[in-house]
């Protein structure tokens, strides 16, 4: 029941949250019968939240450390939105790991209901574009259910999680759901050699996984790759004819360069170390005149002059006041998450889940304040809906007009640099031209 009614605010909460989500092939999960997620785990709390959300009205389960189930409120609160702890040994030690059989237990019984629920087949959350090798425990689950439950329509559908600024605020998030794998194919193999078969069944999920994520295969690759996608990917979306709004065709993008420097690496890592160079100081250049990329791409020069500057200021000096009154709003609720957050989290994995999750609470008690304020001062409970009203509504666009603001002091002092520092502009400029170049070498 408590799920139920989390899901509206929490569908509400993850479109502010992120600034673009989707979910790709979600039909796939709409399978008969009992349905294992497998999954990869880059973002703690977030990944399963969010992907719950964005799929709902089916409901799934999912299986978390068990150290995080403390007595009290904190229990009550997991299981009832369908937490299934899981111990590993170094969460709970031997004693952990015993109470693994009631774990195994429940998902039985759940499977047998025809019951979804999300495994993180890695057995670890670390925040890598990459698939980490899966666990062993993910075949046991899975084979060990269909003899309990001694059913033959079990399904596992692997999902790839992919993000862009994963432990920030207004990032995006794209799952991409794989083909079903029906169970019951690899039965007749298990009964005669069991052992043979789990391990044939990783095999196979593996590759299935890894096609569903961007997958760098060295972790010296990874900046590089993130400069790659900055500085490369509005000539080619407009090349391509993609739309960067897309977030499937953001993905394409990305294990396109990914598979290019993962080739390059092995073939001419030379060129991946010298293009590794050339960008790293390109954007410490960017960094040092407060500039971003976009603000040099060809695409955008039409768009970056004075008139179109002093349409953008006049929207903003207009929607001041709305503006003004998004801060008030919502600006207390923002800077205690922000300072509770950065107090209680050191790994990063869980920057984002307690950003969304403390941030969740706060917006929701303060906007309850102001409406009971305003309803203690008005004459009726009707001016206080609408105060409450014009709170969420400027907020909202608070949120919308940051960025075009940040954008808009962004394009000044390009302008600004073109008139009086042409040379550094034009030497930016030619680093960028020789940056695609090298980057069209390899893609």
């Amino acid at each position: 029941m408590l799920w139920h009614l989390l899901k509206y605010y929490l569908g509400f909460v993850i479109a502010v949250y992120f600034k673009r989500s989707q979910i790709k092939n979600a039909r796939f999960l709409k399978v008969k019968g009992p349905v294992i997620i497998a999954m990869n785990h880059p973002n703690a709390f977030m990944d399963p939240v969010a992907f719950s959300a964005l799929i709902y009205p089916p409901k799934v389960q999912y299986l978390a450390r068990g150290d995080a189930f403390k007595k009290g409120i904190v229990k009550t609160i997991l299981q009832s939105i369908g937490v299934i702890p899981i111990y590993r040994l170094q969460d709970g030690g031997k004693e952990g790991l015993k109470k693994n059989d009631e774990t195994y237990d429940i998902v039985n019984t759940l499977l047998k209901k025809n019951k979804k629920i999300i495994i993180f087949a890695e057995g670890i959350c670390i925040q890598e574009r990459r698939l980490r090798p899966l666990k062993k425990g993910v075949p046991r689950m899975v084979f060990g259910a269909m003899e309990t439950n001694q059913v033959d329509n079990l399904t596992v559908v692997p999902v790839g999680v992919n993000y862009t600024n994963p432990s920030q605020f207004r990032g995006s998030v794209f799952f991409n759901v794989g083909k079903p794998i029906k169970m019951v194919e690899y039965m007749s193999a298990y009964k005669d050699a069991p052992a043979k078969t789990m391990n044939q069944f990783l095999a196979d999920l593996a590759p299935r996984m890894k096609e569903l994520i961007v997958h760098i295969n060295h972790t010296r690759s990874e900046k590089v790759i993130e400069h790659i996608e900055e500085v490369y990917k509005y000539s080619y979306f407009e090349k391509e004819k993609l739309n960067p709004e897309n977030l499937e065709h953001d993905f394409l993008f990305s294990t396109k360069v990914t598979d290019a420097i993962n080739k390059a690496e092995e073939t001419h890592p030379e060129k991946v170390i010298s293009l590794a160079e050339k960008t790293s100081h390109y954007f410490a250049e960017l960094k040092k005149y407060n500039i971003k990329d976009w603000l040099l791409s060809p695409t955008k020069k039409s768009a970056i002059n004075y008139g179109n500057f002093s349409l953008r200021l006049l929207l903003i000096i207009l929607t001041f006041p709305v503006y003004v009154r998004g801060l008030l709003a919502s600006w207390l609720s923002y800077r205690l998450t922000y300072l509770i957050t950065k107090k209680l989290v050191r790994v990063v994995e869980f920057k984002a889940s307690f950003n969304m999750g403390i941030g969740a609470v706060l917006f929701l008690l303060y906007y309850n304040l102001q409406f009971f304020i305003a309803k203690a001062l008005a004459p009726n409970a009707w001016w206080a809906l609408l105060v409450l009203f014009i709170s969420v509504l400027s907020s909202l666009f608070c949120l919308w007009l940051s960025p075009f603001r940040k954008k808009t002091w962004g394009m000044l002092r390009v302008l600004k640099m073109k008139s009086s520092n042409s040379k550094k502009f034009d030497d930016l400029l030619n680093q960028r031209k020789e940056i695609i170049s090298l980057i069209e070498e390899l893609v």
